[in-house]
């Protein structure tokens, strides 16, 4: 046996029944919304409350880790200086220096972030790029590589920028493009390409003996303005 279920017949409902059932639809819609409405503010004020918890603590410990990361690079000085005297110029250009101790027991990464941008000679290079992907029009698996290089690749921002990683990347495709109009844009592409150091950064690790046999690797990376 199934269930019986209660219907109404709306047409056997009076008006006054009608207008009953409308208005408590009316009722509860607008007390579903009253709700959702209370529970955002509920859900901002958590928020809120979070961020004002835990916000100082980071700004406090990001003083005391800036003074360090600044200090830390004015000592490195003495380390670059001597490293470009043994083993030559470039060391000094380097964007970051590491060193891990002879026993494994710690290791540090003090350096720059670094953003690649373009110093306005890459439409030459662009240019030659879209040459290339024009000559490949016609064939199917050409037309397949043709709509990769332009996903990848030539896409500009909003104000018609290039973005130079994805520029890059297509770097990796030489061997597949095998032509030299392709390889010819790259080394002008690459070469109107500029790394821009940004942010300075610290990262390692060191093996703490939490005490019981127990000991761990501890990773850090901190950067800073």
């Amino acid at each position: 046996m199934t269930p019986e279920t209660n219907t109404i017949d709306i047409k056997k409902l009076s008006p006054e029944q009608l207008k009953e059932i409308a208005q408590q639809i009316k009722d509860n819609e607008k007390a579903e919304k009253e709700k959702t409405a209370n529970d955002k503010k509920v859900l901002k004020g958590l928020k809120n409350d979070f961020v004002l918890a835990n916000v100082d603590f980071f700004i406090d410990k990001r003083n005391d880790v800036e003074d360090r990361v600044v200090k830390m690079f004015q000592d490195l000085k003495t380390v670059i200086e001597l490293d470009s005297a043994l083993y030559g110029e470039k060391k000094a250009e380097q964007d970051s220096y590491s060193h891990t101790l002879e026993d494994g027991s710690a290791y540090m990464q003090i350096g720059w972030n670094v953003s690649p941008t373009f110093n306005g000679t890459e439409s030459h290079g662009i240019n030659q790029l879209k040459e290339f992907m024009s000559s490949l029009a016609g064939n199917t698996d050409n037309e397949k590589l043709l709509m990769k290089f332009l996903n990848i690749a030539l896409k500009t921002d909003n104000k018609g920028d290039y973005n130079p990683k994805a520029v890059r990347a297509l770097d990796a495709l030489r061997s597949e493009a095998n032509s030299e109009v392709f390889s010819s844009a790259m080394d002008i592409i690459n070469e109107a390409m500029i790394d821009i150091r940004t942010s300075r950064y610290v990262r390692g690790y060191k093996m703490v003996d939490f005490g019981d046999n127990i000991i761990k690797r501890v990773n850090f990376k901190f950067s800073i303005d």
